[in-house]
């Protein structure tokens, strides 16, 4: 059975990427292990020095659990037109390795607009060598009237096209 590590780079506990990724979860749970990281505040900031170095044993273990993993989902917010702080954080401590080299990921923006931060986003999986496919590439824009205060996707076309979506990151495992 494949691994598929899905990481949430928003910074809230109940947050619309939380909502998305427990969805992904019910698509996929009888055909894949779904791990969800969501502790992007916990670490360290980025040292480039330490990186190579002496990377702190959290990082260690992240990019263990991104080497092991059949596949990688990010679901994430846009903030200020980027990508949330934290996550452009991991992604930096991962510059020195090469744990993203040909590795399929699926990336979910879902936020007011999104648009920049989906194009950052893949502008640096790209660049850390990662695998993208346009039909794991999704972006969702007016995510907070897609979704109910219980966390329900209340959106059908929203609904459907994160079941497109869950199906074909299974097609690229």
């Amino acid at each position: 059975m494949n691994n598929i590590i899905a990481i949430i780079g928003s910074a809230s506990a109940n947050s619309s990427s939380h909502h998305i990724v427990e969805f992904l979860n019910t698509q996929l749970q009888e055909k894949v292990r779904f791990f969800v990281f969501d502790r992007l505040k916990e670490m360290p900031h980025f040292d480039p020095v330490e990186s190579i170095e002496r990377p702190p044993i959290e990082i260690i273990a992240l990019r263990q659990i991104i080497q092991d993993a059949d596949a990688v989902v990010i679901c994430t917010p846009e903030y200020i037109f980027s990508i949330p702080s934290g996550l452009k954080n991991i992604l930096e401590w991962c510059v020195a390795t090469t744990i993203w080299l040909d590795k399929p990921v699926g990336i979910v923006t879902a936020s007011a607009d999104g648009q920049k931060g989906h194009e950052e986003l893949q502008l640096l999986l790209q660049t850390l060598g990662a695998s993208l496919d346009p039909a794991t590439s999704l972006h969702v824009r007016g995510i907070k009237g897609k979704i109910d205060d219980k966390g329900n996707i209340t959106h059908e076309a929203t609904r459907e096209a994160l079941a497109t979506f869950a199906a074909s990151l299974l097609g690229v495992l």
